[in-house]
Order: structure tokens, then C-alpha cells, then sequence
């Protein structure tokens, strides 16, 4: 009976995470117009998602890989990618896009500091969100940013000490489980700088982020009970891969405290820690 259980519950979510898979390459993202593109490189794309009506700068990074051809529509994409939305209705937002052939989160940050740079004498303020990958760019990214001041950042599930590599998913994961594992890291530069002992880890330099007008710093962990499917999985994965955290990112590796920074714990996995982080940074601003 247990076995017939544990069938049935194995067909239904490989049927799910097909289905999802399947419906976002092929219906959502594929072929589609990245509009309004404003920076494009081999290390990074700006998108703008909306102009606002102050003088207030937003860089939200979700920390998604896409590849868009001359005529900026996407023909690669990480296959779990959902295009962000606006959830700022004064600000000027910018979206951030990592390409697939990008050298890593440091060339990367190089660039969005140099963007910054040019552009931050438009802006009252620049706010930097950054989700995952995105937190560490960003973080590490303060050091070339010439007038730190103006900038606010905040940071949801970054793994500024690394994460677990593929070596031990394999390990410790069966063919589906790994399968799963290998839908949330692509094999490709600014996901491998994320891995414990990487080249970016070992030389990432977050002591600018003390130079920042504010850090508010979103550290989750899986919550204890939840009706979601993609929580309960990640959970799930956070159980046996042994993470300790939010199902992606072991907590301490999460943590990165400054003078200037806000640390705020909540129960949240990878996949909804980053709209709790929004909506608190919302709370933030307007009190």
C-alpha cells in the first residue's frame, strides 16, 4: 500500500513539474519581445519595466538567465523563469537579466556599477533588490559604485558563502530528485560562482556594502507548514540535501551583517522569499 502511495505521489509531480516546465518554454517566454531594453551585453541586459513619475531608481534582479537575439526577442531562458512585474508604481524600474554566455557575477556587477555610475546623477535614489545570484551581484558590485550613499540596497536568499555544488545533489539525490535540482541551477558561469570554493566566492568583496545608504538583508528559512506544492518540494530538498535554510541557500550562508545593516528572518522558501522581501521593503520605505 505504502509503495502504490509513494508511486502514485511520484507520477503526479513528475506530471506537475513536466507540465510547468513544458508550459513556460513553450507558451510564456519562448520567442517572446523583451521590450524596452535599454543596456545589452554578453554579462548583462537591463530591461525597463516602467517609468516612474520621481526621481527614484529601482534595479530589481530576480536572478534569471535568458538569451535574446538582435531583435531582442528571448530564445533561451531558465526553464522555471517567470517574468517579473512592476510592484512600484512612482519609481522608474529596471529589471536585470543575466545572459547564458555571461563571464560570472563579477563582470557582470562591473557593469550594472558602471551603468550606476553614469546614470545615478538622474536619481534622487537607487534602490538595488536583489533575489538569489542577484543579492550577491549587487552586494559585491558596491565596490565599484562611486557614490554608495545614494544607494539602498536589500538582499533576499543570497548565498554570499555559496551554496551546495551538483557533486553532492548527486550524491544525495535519486535520478527524479536530481532532476528537480537541475531545473533551479543551470550549468552555466554566474550559477557555478554560486558553488562553495568557486573563483567568485573566494574573491567576492562585500565590505562596500557598509558604504550603502542603507542594507536590509532577507534571511528565510522553509516554513514549517505550507499548502504551496513548490514550497513542500523545496522543503523537501532542504531536508535532504541537508541545507538547513530555505530549501536553496543554508542560512548562515545567507547572512551578511554591516552597521548599516537590517537583518530580517522569515519563514519562506527560495521560490517566495523574494515577494516577502518586496513587500517588507514596501513596509521600509513607507514608514
Amino acid at each position: 500500500m505504502k509503495k502504490r502511495k509513494k508511486i502514485i505521489i511520484f507520477i503526479l509531480t513528475t506530471s506537475f513539474l513536466v507540465g510547468s516546465v513544458a508550459y513556460r518554454l513553450i507558451f510564456v517566454c519562448n520567442f517572446e519581445l523583451l521590450e524596452n531594453i535599454i543596456y545589452k551585453s554578453s554579462n548583462l541586459i537591463l530591461q525597463e519595466i516602467s517609468k516612474g513619475t520621481n526621481k527614484n531608481l529601482i534595479i530589481l534582479g530576480t536572478g534569471y538567465s535568458l538569451n535574446i537575439n538582435e531583435s531582442n526577442r528571448i530564445t533561451e531562458h531558465d526553464p522555471l523563469m517567470i517574468m517579473p512585474k512592476n510592484s512600484f508604481y512612482e519609481e522608474t524600474v529596471l529589471s536585470v537579466f543575466f545572459p547564458f554566455e555571461s563571464d560570472g557575477l563579477a563582470e557582470a556587477g562591473k557593469e550594472l556599477a558602471n551603468f550606476i555610475n553614469e546614470n545615478e546623477s538622474n536619481y534622487d535614489s537607487i534602490t538595488l533588490i536583489g533575489h538569489s545570484k542577484c543579492g550577491v551581484c549587487f552586494a559585491n558590485a558596491t565596490q565599484w559604485i562611486n557614490n554608495p550613499k545614494k544607494i539602498t540596497l536589500l538582499t533576499t536568499s543570497a548565498p554570499f558563502k555559496g551554496t551546495h555544488n551538483a557533486e553532492i545533489a548527486e550524491e544525495k539525490l535519486i535520478f527524479f530528485e536530481n532532476a528537480v535540482f537541475s531545473l533551479i541551477y543551470s550549468n552555466h558561469a554566474v550559477d557555478r560562482d554560486l558553488f562553495k570554493n568557486s573563483d567568485f566566492m573566494k574573491t567576492a568583496d562585500y565590505s562596500a556594502v557598509a558604504d550603502c545608504k542603507q542594507h536590509i538583508n532577507i534571511v528565510a528559512k522553509c516554513p514549517t507548514t505550507t499548502n504551496n506544492f513548490l514550497d513542500k518540494l523545496l522543503a523537501y530538498l532542504d531536508k535532504k540535501l541537508e541545507i538547513n535554510g530555505d530549501g536553496i541557500v543554508p542560512f548562515e550562508s545567507q547572512k551578511l551583517i554591516h552597521s548599516n545593516t537590517i537583518e530580517i528572518q522569515i519563514e519562506a522558501t527560495h521560490a517566495s522569499s523574494m515577494q516577502k522581501g518586496i513587500e517588507i521593503l514596501k513596509k521600509v520605505a513607507h514608514n
